[in-house]
């Protein structure tokens, strides 16, 4: 699904008499605050590392990691920034070998020790939408809940600016309540959210049962 397609719903469901609205700011917001909401889009990608060098760009729109590990190796371990600067007091060579530990700090990855080779380290995670986009990641469960976010997005926004301003069409903005129409499109959005987490949650149990039967 594309702005478009979002567009094309939003202007069935208002109907007659409203404006062509422009929503790009009001989808990314509503698809940022969707993936905030729960882990609700994860990705996977491979980190090469480099001979001597510790620190990476983290996976871009990182939200958590689930976990890094080398490729053939054992699962890193996860520290805080300041363990990681500890491994480096009082020794003027850092220790290097396969990386046993990660770190996280102003969107970098910290590896420990540092790599003495080419290690491929696999990275699973969740991750936020993507504020730039063609395509909407979210699949057809979240339709409904994006239509209602943006919704009340433009109700509480652009549309109620219109009513004071000099348009030939303010006389119909004045006639429409605009905070009782962003009120119910923003219930209709949360009632939404919360079934989409209440549906995660179950994916999940249901995917730690199998993962106990095997």
């Amino acid at each position: 699904m594309t702005e478009n397609d979002v567009l094309k719903v939003i202007m069935q469901r208002l109907g007659p008499g409203w404006p062509v609205p422009k929503i790009t700011d009001e989808l990314a917001g509503v698809l940022l605050d969707i993936s905030s909401r729960a882990d609700f889009l994860t990705a996977k990608s491979t980190i090469p590392t480099v001979d001597g060098q510790s620190e990476y760009d983290q996976p871009e729109n990182l939200k958590n990691i689930y976990e890094l590990a080398v490729e053939g190796g054992a699962v890193l371990d996860k520290k805080t920034y300041r363990q990681y600067l500890s491994n480096w007091e009082g020794s003027d060579t850092p220790t290097k070998e396969e990386p046993t530990e990660y770190a996280m700090r102003h969107k970098k990855l910290y590896l420990w020790p540092v790599p003495d080779n080419v290690y491929q380290v696999k990275a699973d995670y969740s991750i936020y939408h993507p504020a730039v986009f063609t395509d909407i990641l979210f699949g057809p469960e979240f339709y409904e809940a994006i239509y209602e976010g943006v919704l009340a997005a433009l109700m509480r926004g652009q549309f109620w600016t219109k009513s004071d301003s000099g348009q030939t069409n303010q006389s119909f903005f004045r006639t429409v309540d605009g905070k009782a129409e962003a009120e119910k499109h923003s219930d209709a959005y949360e009632d939404e959210i919360t079934k989409l987490i209440a549906n995660l949650d179950v994916e999940m149990e249901t995917v730690l049962v199998e993962y106990r039967d095997i």
